[in-house]
């Protein structure tokens, strides 16, 4: 796995505890725009193991048409 991901993993994993339910998609979205502009996110679309917080963020910043969905079960 791309190591720049396996850390967006490891950091959101961490920190979601302390977001409420009802904000963690808008912190994703930040936390991933972040990543997405500092380090190497290609792949993501691939990734297993995003949590549903997470995977709505990058499905909303790649938007939702680009991936199949298949991709993201």
């Amino acid at each position: 796995m791309n190591p720049d991901i396996q850390l967006l993993l490891s950091l959101w994993d961490t920190v979601k505890h302390y977001i409420s339910k009802k904000d963690r998609v808008e912190a994703a979205e930040h936390v991933f725009r972040v990543f997405d502009e500092e380090a190497d996110m290609s792949g993501i679309e691939e990734t297993t193991g995003l949590d549903s917080a997470l995977m709505a963020a990058v499905k909303s910043h790649y938007g939702v048409d680009e991936f199949e969905d298949d991709d993201w079960e």
